[in-house]
């Protein structure tokens, strides 16, 4: 079972480089929860995300387009056996494809690019109590938040 809130707080930090790792670990985790639409969604995502001023994004387009058309197999077919093939078909694209990404991350990550949400908050863990037992609030109200549009 996936940690949503780790994945949230992952994803409010998270650089461009780091984004796209997450969202393949995240359809390796609704493909193991046999989620497969959740899987073509986050997919979706990745495919949206694509610039095709790179070149290089036409070949990752034609890829993900290929692990869709495997997910929906997945997903409408009659024979179990061919269901199970295209989603291991899928993962392993899919694992491979995230090996390539994490090395890519590892080096954006030395650029120390800021996160895609810009200035985040610190994101702090717990509650803080009070003498009397009574837990304090805290609520942050700068305009240092969320996405610069």
């Amino acid at each position: 079972m996936m940690d949503k809130d780790a994945y949230a707080l992952r994803i409010a930090q998270a650089n461009p480089a780091q984004l796209v790792v997450i969202n393949f670990e995240l359809i390796l985790a609704f493909l193991d929860e046999h989620n497969i639409e959740r899987a073509k969604n986050a997919l979706e995502q990745l495919i949206r995300a694509l610039n095709f001023e790179v070149p290089l994004a036409h070949d990752f387009y034609e890829v993900y387009k290929y692990v869709n058309s495997l997910l929906v197999i997945a997903q409408v077919s009659q024979d179990e056996a061919k269901a199970k093939q295209a989603v291991a078909e899928s993962r392993e694209l899919l694992e491979t494809l995230l090996t390539g990404w994490k090395d890519a991350q590892r080096q954006v990550d030395e650029l120390n690019l800021p996160p895609v949400a810009g200035e985040s908050p610190a994101v702090y863990s717990g509650l803080t109590y009070s003498k009397d037992g009574q837990a304090d609030e805290y609520i942050d109200d700068s305009d240092k938040k969320g996405f610069m549009a």
